[in-house]
């Protein structure tokens, strides 16, 4: 199994933050991942990539990071290269990388690495990896609404889009500007998408849900549909709007697709490559001398002592005037 879209260059500040792990939810078409214990510090297949070619990457991202962040925040979010430490990870799809992290002591399976298309840092020990045969998107529960932004939408077009015939179209196109809110939610594996509700919904408010009648109607509507034509729907699909009908249709709806769960993986094992600016070696001091040599060495210096004593006295004697 080959990675399309895994990165060669991912870097980590600071200490690893630990989270919680994800858990499993009934009915959906993909289980949450199950974290390893601990990845395993072992040599891994393959061979590490050239020092030169990292070292550009990473310079050639710095330039970029430091055109848009002040200078006095440079140490902390585009600090010199001569603060990361090079490691080969493998992850639970068998593919191997390479990662940077913030000194040496940080082990990657203890980091928390980034989702750039989330702008959110994924799981402990996770790291994103596409491949071709990647399984479709699973829903999650929603467990937390986090931020909140506006955005506004220009009407649509009075003529359909290329596809869509014209009597559908003008049931559906919008002919007015409207502005949504879109929320930053994460969901039950602990990864973040993106949720949209009307501009006066707050979270405490909770989901709206249609009336019994209209349910009903739905009910019956979605039905007709899935017996006339059962394969018009996956079943991934068919489950979630069989839940919504049970929870009476709720809006917003307390479960979404997660498009980061089929790309996640787990680092279970990595090896240690080096510094990515070689440290400067420090000359060797010379090792200490024994106490048994230093004993040898005192001895031979009492005996030449002596010696030099009795050869003084002897001169002294020697010149000494007569009596």
């Amino acid at each position: 199994m080959r990675c399309r879209s895994l990165p060669s260059l991912v870097e980590v500040g600071g200490s690893p933050t630990m989270d919680t792990s994800p858990t499993t939810e009934t009915g959906s078409s993909l289980p949450a991942i199950t974290p390893p214990q601990a990845g395993v510090p072992r040599r891994l297949p393959g061979r590490a990539r050239p020092r030169t070619d990292i070292l550009r990457e990473y310079l050639d991202l710095n330039t970029r990071r430091r055109e848009r962040i002040p200078s006095i925040l440079w140490a902390f979010w585009a600090p010199d290269p001569d603060k990361f430490y090079r490691w080969r990870i493998q992850l639970d799809c068998d593919c191997v990388t390479e990662v940077l992290t913030h000194g040496d002591n940080n082990l990657p399976d203890q980091a928390r690495w980034h989702d750039h298309v989330n702008e959110q840092s994924l799981p402990v020990g996770q790291i994103l990896c596409s491949h071709d045969d990647t399984p479709p998107q699973p829903y999650r529960d929603i467990t937390d609404w986090g931020t909140r932004r506006e955005v506004s939408f220009p009407a649509d077009p009075v003529d359909p889009p290329e596809g869509e015939d014209s009597e559908s179209w003008a049931l559906i196109r919008r002919d007015e500007r409207c502005t949504k809110a879109f929320w930053k939610v994460t969901l039950s594996c602990g990864h973040a998408t993106d949720v949209v509700t009307d501009l006066d919904w707050k979270p405490e408010d909770g989901p709206h849900r249609v009336s019994p009648e209209r349910l009903q109607e739905m009910t019956a509507d979605f039905e007709e549909f899935w017996a006339s034509d059962p394969d018009r729907q996956d079943e991934r699909e068919r489950e979630h709007y069989k839940r919504m009908l049970t929870q009476g249709w709720p809006r917003p709806q307390p479960e979404e697709l997660c498009y980061t769960c089929p790309r996640a993986r787990y680092i279970v094992a990595y090896q240690r490559i080096g510094w990515l600016l070689p440290r400067e070696r420090k000359p060797k001091l010379p090792a200490p001398p024994s106490r048994a040599s230093l004993q040898r060495r005192l001895q031979r210096a009492e005996a030449e002592a002596a010696l030099l004593r009795d050869q003084l006295t002897e001169l002294d004697a020697q010149n000494a005037p007569p009596e």
